[in-house]
């Protein structure tokens, strides 16, 4: 064997090639893979906000054609025999294609003597978790169907604690 003999150099090259293009592929199959997992994830996500939006618009639209919804007494936003307001859920959901189901319930504004409905919705997926929170007031004092201001349209996440 001679100092200068390059014999086996081009084996030594071929492997170090391979090596290398094999490391990258297995990185670039990586982040793949956590790209379909992180799709499917907000895909999953978005159904749930799209379902609790859908719902949320549904309760604002039922709260306009009765205006019972938020009034004082209404039994939809209010214990029975109860003077103070609690959660109830009302019949207002909306599906997406995939199944996904959102509730809706509402908190009224206990001062019968304002002219106003406030009604504050709250949407969920889980009923541990809301999704979305709206605070809305209508306008009795107008015609057949009473005008909405929507106060805040809040998205809460998937975090229980951040729409407190």
């Amino acid at each position: 064997m001679k100092a200068d003999d390059e014999s086996g150099q081009v084996l030594l090259l071929a492997l170090g090639f391979l090596v290398f293009f094999g490391l990258v592929i297995g990185a670039l199959l990586t982040f793949a893979d956590t790209s379909v997992h992180s799709a499917e994830r907000l895909r999953e996500q978005r159904d749930s906000v799209y379902a609790t939006d859908g719902a949320m618009d549904a309760a604002i639209q039922v709260g306009r054609s009765d205006r019972g919804v938020g009034a004082y007494g209404d039994a939809r936003c209010q214990q029975p025999g109860s003077s103070s307001p609690t959660p109830v859920l009302l019949t207002t959901t909306a599906t997406t294609a995939d199944g996904t189901v959102a509730s809706v319930i509402c908190n009224w504004s206990p001062d019968p003597l304002q002219p106003d409905r406030t009604v504050t919705y709250t949407s969920f997926v889980d009923p541990a978790t809301p999704l979305v929170r709206t605070t809305v007031t209508y306008h009795d004092s107008g015609g057949t169907v009473p005008d909405v201001n929507i106060l805040s349209w809040t998205y809460c996440g998937h975090d229980a604690g951040a729409c407190p």
